[in-house]
């Protein structure tokens, strides 16, 4: 009966550390879901912003200079 009891307490042990970890596990994955969306929102924000740049060089008739060329090399 106590080898029972040895290996019941035991299963309760893991449980619970399997339980904790899962909801470590779980917070991990909720902070790593909010930086996504700030990262998507920032490459929106940006690709908006660059689309605006561009059409406002188009409306100026703006040709890109010398020092905005890249050299040969890259």
């Amino acid at each position: 009966m106590a080898q029972y009891e040895e290996r019941l307490i035991s299963i309760e042990s893991q449980l619970a550390f399997q339980d904790d970890l899962i909801e470590q596990l779980n917070q991990q994955v909720i902070l790593q879901q909010q930086d996504l969306l700030m990262l998507q929102e920032q490459l929106r924000l940006m690709a908006q912003r660059f689309k605006e740049l561009e059409q406002t060089s188009e409306q100026q008739g703006d040709q890109p200079s010398a020092e905005d060329e890249r050299p040969p090399h890259y």
